[in-house]
This record gives structure tokens, C-alpha cells and sequence, in this order.
């Protein structure tokens, strides 16, 4: 847990955020930002949570990011992180900013701890697939548990660098969210024979397998689908990335959460409104009379300033901010208002089905 309390203290020092991440408590922001930590024990497990909330949201900004961290002393205990937009249209799949990119923490996170999704370990950068790990493969591909992609990149005419590099950037989107393993040409001509032709990978291409591979099943290769030569060839790296990290959101964006995490979820969504016990600002106030003082030239500052000209603008400016206000207020109520509704609508379900960019680790 402190790795992971650690890694989040740079990360949101980095974003300039000066809340201790280790230091329970709700905060919140005069850029309308509302930030909640959770630090607790249920019996021997130890709860962690760290979320962020940008109530005046637009199209396009992070509406919310969430860190959700479970640790156990005698079983594999889950990390699970979320980053939600304010979506407007959908994106076009082929741009290369069509997703929202994985945070740096996590990244650091995978290269730190031992994760995995269901029986596959997941890391920041690609694998490489050895003979010995074959067997392992095989069981990764078929397993049930598993909640994201397995991809499978065949190296094909590239040399080996040229093609860690190239598969590195087409799967940089995919992060915490599947599994990347490359196949030189002998390893991958090995994998194709224990599979079959229906579930090969063809050389120079990068398959996607689902959970629950069934290889007896002559249906089932037609669920795994095949980034082929052509595509690979007309489109860029950073394109493809784009492509790939979106269709792994939407899918994702669309399963089931495990239970536990459902529960959990819904139960500290339910506190979330409670006291702020604090209000951080990083700047220093400035009245409206300073305000005021600093638009004006030089000569109305000394005792021979127009007074009345003063006064006048700072009515003006009173005036504007008054109204400003009431905006203002009015949207946050209307926020409000709808986030309760989406939570009343939340808690008569039982798996929360809201659409969200997820990007989660086991």
C-alpha cells in the first residue's frame, strides 16, 4: 500500500496538487475541484482511495480520476484506476489523440508491483515470449478470469529492435488495460502449430485474444480479431495506438467489475458526501479593490487618484462578479442535482454500467 500511496504523492505533486495522499480527508479546490481520500482497515484489509472530482467539467476535460487500492495479508489483494471525460462526440477511431492516455503513476505502479489479470501478469512494456513460457501462454489465453486483452505481436520482416520500438508505441494506449506479449518468427510459427490455423497469428501482425479462448470451438477464432498487413502498413504507429486504446476502453467501458469492487465502490461513493474539512488554494487572494489599483495607471495611485472613477469601476466589477456568482451557482446546483440523480439510478443496479474510460489492474 505505501508503494502505492508513494507513486501517487509524486504523481500529484507533479500535477500540483499540495494534499498529502497519505492524509484521509475531503478537499476541495476553488477550481471547483473536490478531492476525497480514503485510508482505512475492514477486519485485515487495508483500503486506500484516492479521487478526484472536477464538478464544472466540460466536453473534453477529466471529469474524474479515481485510484482504488485493496491490500490483504493473506491473499492477492486488486489496484483499480479510472480516468472519466466529459465526452462529446465520439472520437474518429483512427485519430491518434481518440483516447485518453494512460497516467504516468500507473505506469510506474506496473513497473513496481506484481500485477496481474487473472493468471496473466501484466507489465508497462511489452514481453517477450519464450519456448518454456508456451504452456503458460496457452493457459493465459483460455482463462476465464481474465478481464482485458491478450495481444500477440508477431515480429515478422522487422529487425528485433525496430520491432520492440514499433510495438511498443502501437500498444502504448493499452496499459493496465491487457497484456502484450511479442513472438519472434520461431516462436511464433511454435504458437500458430499449438493453436491452429483458426487462431494463428499471422506473421507481421498483432492479434487480439479475448477471455475464455476455446480452441475446439470453430466459432471462437472469429472473436479474436486480426490487426493485419495492410492497416499496419498505410497507418502510423501513434495512429494505430490511438485505435487499439480505444476499442480496449469501449469494450472495457462495457464489463462487468468484479463483485467486490462494485461493492466497495458503491460504498464509498455513499460517503463521498461528507464534510470538506478544508479549502487549499494556491495563490494568494487578491480583493477587488487590489484588483481595482492594479488596472489603473500609475498616476491613480497616489493621493490625487480620481475617487469617484475608482468607484465606479469598482461598482462595475462588484457588479460582474455578483453575477458571475449566481452562473456559477446555478451550474454547480445543476451538477449537483444531476450527479444525485445518477447515483439514485446507480443503486438500483447492480453492476454500474455508466459509460467510462477504464483503465484497471488486477
Amino acid at each position: 500500500m505505501e508503494t502505492v500511496i508513494g507513486h501517487i504523492a509524486r504523481w500529484s505533486t507533479a500535477k500540483q496538487i499540495d494534499i498529502d495522499p497519505a492524509t484521509p480527508g475531503r478537499y476541495r479546490f476553488a477550481d471547483d475541484n473536490v478531492l476525497t481520500i480514503v485510508r482505512e482497515h475492514n477486519g485485515n484489509d487495508r483500503i486506500y482511495r484516492w479521487r478526484r472530482v472536477h464538478e464544472a467539467a466540460v466536453r473534453g476535460d477529466v471529469w474524474r480520476t479515481t485510484f482504488t487500492a485493496v491490500e490483504r495479508p493473506d491473499a492477492p489483494g486488486w489496484l483499480w484506476s479510472e480516468i472519466e471525460t466529459i465526452d462529446g462526440n465520439r472520437p474518429d477511431p483512427s485519430s491518434p489523440f481518440a483516447c485518453m492516455s494512460v497516467p504516468r503513476v500507473l505506469r510506474d505502479l506496473l513497473g513496481k508491483l506484481t500485477c496481474y489479470d487473472g493468471k496473466t501478469q501484466m507489465t508497462a512494456e511489452p514481453q517477450w515470449v519464450a519456448r518454456h513460457q508456451l504452456p503458460d501462454l496457452m493457459d493465459y489465453l483460455a482463462d476465464d478470469s481474465r478481464l482485458g486483452a491478450v495481444y500477440l505481436a508477431s515480429q515478422g520482416t522487422r529487425d528485433i529492435d525496430s520491432f520492440v520500438a514499433w510495438a511498443t508505441q502501437v500498444t502504448w494506449h493499452l496499459t493496465g488495460l491487457g497484456s502484450v506479449f511479442l513472438l519472434d518468427n520461431t516462436m511464433n510459427r511454435e504458437f500458430n502449430e499449438m493453436v491452429g490455423t483458426g487462431h494463428a497469428v499471422p506473421s507481421g501482425t498483432v492479434r487480439t485474444f479475448l477471455p475464455r479462448v476455446e480452441l475446439d470451438d470453430p466459432r471462437d477464432p472469429q472473436r479474436h480479431k486480426i490487426l493485419g498487413i495492410g492497416r499496419i502498413t498505410e497507418s502510423s504507429p501513434r495512429r494505430l495506438a490511438g485505435m487499439l486504446g480505444l476499442i480496449e476502453r469501449t469494450r472495457g467501458a462495457g464489463a462487468a467489475l468484479p463483485a467486490e469492487a462494485v461493492d466497495l465502490d458503491r460504498d464509498l461513493l455513499a460517503r463521498e458526501d461528507g464534510p470538506t474539512i478544508i479549502q487549499p488554494t494556491g495563490l494568494r487572494s487578491v480583493t477587488v479593490a487590489e484588483a481595482v489599483m492594479a488596472s489603473r495607471p500609475n498616476e491613480h495611485h497616489g493621493d490625487t487618484a480620481d475617487v469617484r472613477v475608482l468607484r465606479e469601476e469598482l461598482d462595475r466589477l462588484r457588479a460582474e462578479l455578483t453575477r458571475e456568482r449566481t452562473q456559477r451557482a446555478a451550474i454547480l446546483d445543476h451538477v449537483k442535482a444531476l450527479t444525485q440523480e445518477i447515483n439514485t439510478l446507480r443503486a438500483g443496479d447492480d453492476i454500474d454500467t455508466s459509460p467510462r474510460q477504464r483503465l484497471s489492474v488486477s
